[in-house]
């Protein structure tokens, strides 16, 4: 029996439900946008089964498992939600063939998966779960029906077309849009390896995410949105600011002594009738807040004085946390030369050991830095190479402080 050819079983495309209104123009807040959207869609998505069971498979479905007679809906229904696999209901590989032997139009009318791009990629995930060849070749043969037509025509939208490039040709695709890539990252079907490429998409995606808002879109591609933009505010929590690495971090530390060509020490005053003005550097905490105040524009999560789970009578302290690095920096001052290297050494090798204690900084990076107040650069090299023998320690920065001081 031939199926339905109704508009009503478009799963992904729902363009007679595009009733979703244009986000209203008060909504400017990113998060306040993403909980509009979330809302409406939810909505939309209720009645349907696919639309329900593509949120349900997205994470963004607050009711649980989609609840709906599976029996009952169209063959391709069933083999759209069954490529979602959030359901225990299965499909035969005889039901998968019939609906792929199925040609694009009946009677000049086009079928329903024609302009739905998320029903058609829900299928082919079907058949790649299946792991049958012949089965994927019938799949080739049932794309290369519409598919190529619907791309180079005006009934898709951007993202649309790069869902469709991914099912024509999974590994060679070229994508024009930053949600989809980013889609099938977090997916974890294409990962982005590269992490500047992955930066500059989540920044291109914010951009989309605010246009797409403002468009009639669909309620499948809307979830999709939605989808993108909660696993990139995850990621950007994750991901350390400007790209920065641990290396990128040393880099910046060992270029302090740039900057401390004018720091301030004056024998007279700059100014008519001013008192000279000396920035002294005491001890440890003058240190630490040399690089808080360093390091807090591009580390906003930065955290001081951290204090860690007691180790006996010990209670251990972080000097200075960067959380999106997961990296501490163990800060040390050496005011004369009564404060030896290898006294430095020990106490670093103490620090270390006491950090890994707590679990939580069991697997942190650790970077020490010294302000050598003697500046004996001659010991620098030695120093450095201990330090960096010490299990745990990742880097090892030493400053000497202006000749000035």
């Amino acid at each position: 029996m031939a199926e339905p050819a109704s508009g009503l079983e478009r799963l992904g495309d729902d363009r007679e439900d595009r009733a979703i209104p244009m986000v209203p123009v008060e909504k400017e807040n990113a998060y306040q946008l993403r909980e509009y959207l979330h809302r409406k869609m939810s909505e939309r998505a209720h009645a349907d089964p696919f639309k329900s069971s593509f949120l349900h498979f997205l994470g963004l479905s607050k009711d649980g498992t989609p609840s709906f007679d599976f029996a009952t809906i169209s063959l391709y229904q069933r083999c759209a939600i069954a490529g979602l696999g959030v359901l225990d209901e299965a499909v035969s590989s005889l039901d998968v063939s019939r609906l792929l032997g199925q040609a694009a139009k009946i009677d000049s009318t086009p079928r329903p998966w024609v302009s739905d791009m998320f029903g058609v990629m829900a299928v082919k995930w079907l058949t790649e779960q299946m792991n049958d060849a012949r089965i994927a070749q019938e799949f080739e043969n049932w794309i290369s029906g519409f598919l190529a037509q619907q791309v180079s025509g005006d009934h898709l939208n951007l993202l649309e077309k790069d869902i469709a490039a991914y099912v024509r040709s999974s590994d060679s695709a070229v994508y024009t849009s930053a949600c989809v890539p980013l889609f099938l990252h977090y997916r974890k079907i294409q990962r982005i390896d590269d992490h500047q490429i992955r930066l500059s998409l989540i920044s291109r995606f914010m951009a989309e995410f605010r246009a797409q808002a403002q468009e009639n879109a669909s309620t499948a591609l809307l979830s999709l949105m939605v989808y993108v933009f909660d696993q990139v505010n995850q990621d950007v929590a994750v991901v350390p600011p400007k790209g920065w690495s641990l290396d990128d971090l040393l880099g910046f530390l060992e270029h302090i002594t740039v900057g401390l060509k004018r720091w301030t020490w004056e024998d007279a005053g700059r100014t008519r009738g001013a008192e000279p003005v000396k920035w002294l550097i005491e001890n440890e905490y003058h240190v630490q807040n040399i690089l808080y105040v360093l390091l807090a524009p591009i580390f906003n999560d930065i955290a001081d004085e951290v204090n860690l789970q007691p180790v006996g009578q010990k209670n251990p302290r972080i000097d200075l946390y960067l959380p999106s690095l997961h990296t501490i920096i163990e800060v040390k001052y050496r005011k004369d030369v009564k404060k030896s290297f290898p006294t430095l050494i020990g106490e670093i090798a103490e620090d270390a050991s006491l950090y890994r204690a707590d679990t939580k900084y069991k697997d942190a990076q650790i970077v020490s830095f010294l302000w050598d107040c003697t500046r004996s650069t001659q010991e620098h090299a030695k120093f450095k190479e201990g330090v960096l023998k010490i299990n745990g320690i990742n880097g090892c920065v030493v400053i000497s402080a202006p000749s000035t001081i």
